[in-house]
């Protein structure tokens, strides 16, 4: 199994459009992006945090924007209902783009959203297609980095925006398993430092950086605060996760409290003269 595989099989999940609106528990015709909130951004701090990053990217109506690796198709129905932006998703779940699809035609937004199943190391979109490229929790299992990178850098508009919200190393253990990992199999993590370095050399010039690791902890004892008075709720992101979901959440919430890992959002541009920087 290649390694691409072995991602698509770890977030595979069958019928998953079907386990969303049981979960939820309306008629399709009622169902609204609020009910969607808890499950369809696969990352910490869900819509929020997607919604404070294309602010902070200064994301404008009619902006052509791709999500790689967009998993259920969260952030670009946000940014297609609430920037006015035309949003292309890319992942290499199955299951995911067929639901995302799906969600769209649900939420009326599937005019302004379309969605590709593919891989993000072989990006099937020409050179200077996106005003913007956003990335959130997805590094993490692409063994490739400088190929992940230069394909979305290939992609952008000179002066695009690259956005990304991205667990990283800290140089400790970690945990496992973990929401991207059952075991380090799959986990192929990089510190802030080497993230860094291998933007700049793939012609990247950094904006700003921030760390969003308290803000994570905050969130998860919030949410298992929440669990432990009230239980697990019908819709989540635990329905993604399977049997394991709390333990895996569990040990991101530890891992980022014994700073094994951190979690960190940044916004970079591609160079206006399109050369690599070293």
């Amino acid at each position: 199994m290649t390694n691409e595989s072995q991602i698509a099989a770890h977030y595979s999940h069958e019928n998953l459009y079907e386990v969303i609106l049981q979960a939820i528990g309306k008629e399709p015709a009622l169902v609204t992006r609020e009910d969607l909130a808890p499950i369809d951004e696969f990352h910490v701090r869900g819509q929020e945090v997607s919604r404070e990053l294309a602010n902070a990217a200064g994301l404008q109506h009619g902006m052509r924007v791709l999500d790689a690796g967009c998993g259920l198709g969260g952030t670009c129905r946000l940014l297609a209902a609430d920037f006015d932006c035309i949003v292309t998703g890319i992942d290499i779940t199955g299951d995911y783009i067929r639901t995302a699809e799906k969600l769209s035609v649900l939420t009326g937004l599937q005019h302004s959203t379309r969605f590709v199943q593919g891989s993000v190391l072989a990006l099937p979109f020409a050179d200077n297609s996106f005003n913007a490229v956003f990335t959130q929790h997805v590094q993490m299992n692409i063994a490739d980095k400088k190929t992940f990178y230069g394909e979305i850098h290939r992609v952008l508009t000179t002066g695009g925006r690259f956005i990304y919200y991205d667990i990283l190393d800290n140089g400790e253990l970690i945990h496992y398993p973990v929401p991207w990992a059952a075991d380090a199999s799959l986990s192929h993590l990089i510190t802030s430092q080497q993230l860094h370095t291998l933007l700049g050399e793939t012609g990247f010039q950094r904006i700003q950086v921030t760390d969003e690791t308290e803000k994570g902890i905050g969130f998860f004892n919030k949410l298992f605060n929440r669990i432990a008075q009230k239980g697990l709720p019908a819709s989540g992101l635990h329905l993604l996760m399977g049997d394991t979901a709390l333990q895996k959440l569990n040990n991101l919430r530890s891992n980022l409290i014994g700073k094994r890992v951190v979690l960190e959002s940044g916004t970079y541009t591609k160079n206006i003269n399109n050369k690599q920087t070293g």
